[in-house]
């Protein structure tokens, strides 16, 4: 079951799954290694219900693909798919952005490193297609070939405002 695109805009789409900082919270126990309902509620605090109701969700968005490992019983476990590992830029975007601006330099509560380095990872940068990087204030919003006529005008008309 996938949500329904009331919107045409990919962050209202995202939002319909990652509405909620439960969510948020269940994802990055799995990158870091959480596959249990036990492991993912005691790692945020999250209640039974609600942690049942994000998994579930997350289980049928194909982020997560659920697995009987019972040997006596049923007991489940819950790994990432690709389509959730896809999510890692997301992930280190808003470390990256909580460490600025939320516990300051100095104060960060889990740094990132790349794995070949050990060197920290400082800063994400959108790139273009020939992997050019490029900066925020070059990156501007087009309408995409699923864009409604309602997002097309609402472009248009952000365009039109900005006469820098």
């Amino acid at each position: 079951m996938t949500h329904k695109h009331t919107h045409t805009c990919a962050i209202a789409g995202m939002l319909n799954i990652f509405g909620d900082h439960w969510t948020w919270l269940v994802v990055r126990e799995a990158f870091y290694g959480a596959t249990r309902f036990k492991d993912f509620q005691r790692n945020t605090g999250i209640s039974r219900n609600l942690l049942a109701d994000r998994l579930s969700v997350l289980v049928d968005e194909g982020i997560f693909k659920k697995t009987d490992i019972g040997t006596q019983g049923t007991r489940f476990a819950y790994e990432l798919t690709d389509k959730g590992r896809s999510l890692q830029p997301v992930l280190a975007a808003m470390t990256l952005w909580g460490n600025e601006h939320v516990f300051g330099a100095g104060n960060e509560p889990v740094v990132m490193v790349d794995q070949k380095t050990g060197q920290r990872v400082e800063a994400l940068h959108p790139v273009n297609a020939k992997g050019r990087k490029v900066l925020p204030e070059n990156v501007v919003a087009m309408p995409g070939p699923g864009a409604s006529k309602a997002t097309i005008r609402r472009l248009e008309e952000a365009a039109a405002l900005d006469v820098s």
